[in-house]
């Protein structure tokens, strides 16, 4: 694909399931691409009352893809559930954290 004219490759995995992302990354990586990881984004980061995903748990996982070697993070959003103050939150963190990461 990057001999074809792709420059940006999205990874995901729909279970934030990382062993599966490092694949793609890796490929995208030694074709010379730019790697976007994205993250799938599920729960309501603005809510205390759920535990398992949480603003601690995105940011393990945005550092864990950055060690990677991912040049972009993303957050999909495929359920529409990112609200607004989540997703202040959210990006607000992600931002403060890896400020030279788009």
């Amino acid at each position: 694909a990057k001999e074809d004219g792709m420059d940006i490759f999205r990874v995901f995995d729909s279970l934030n399931y990382i062993p599966n992302m490092l694949l793609g990354m890796e490929a995208a990586g030694a074709a010379g691409g730019v790697v976007e990881a994205a993250i799938s984004y599920t729960g309501d980061v603005s809510d205390p009352m759920r535990q398992k995903y949480s603003l601690e748990y995105y940011l393990k996982l945005a550092n864990e893809l950055v060690k990677a070697g991912t040049h972009i993070l993303a957050i999909k959003d495929m359920a529409g559930l990112l609200k607004p103050e989540a997703s202040r939150l959210l990006i607000g963190a992600l931002r403060d954290r890896f400020p030279d990461i788009p």
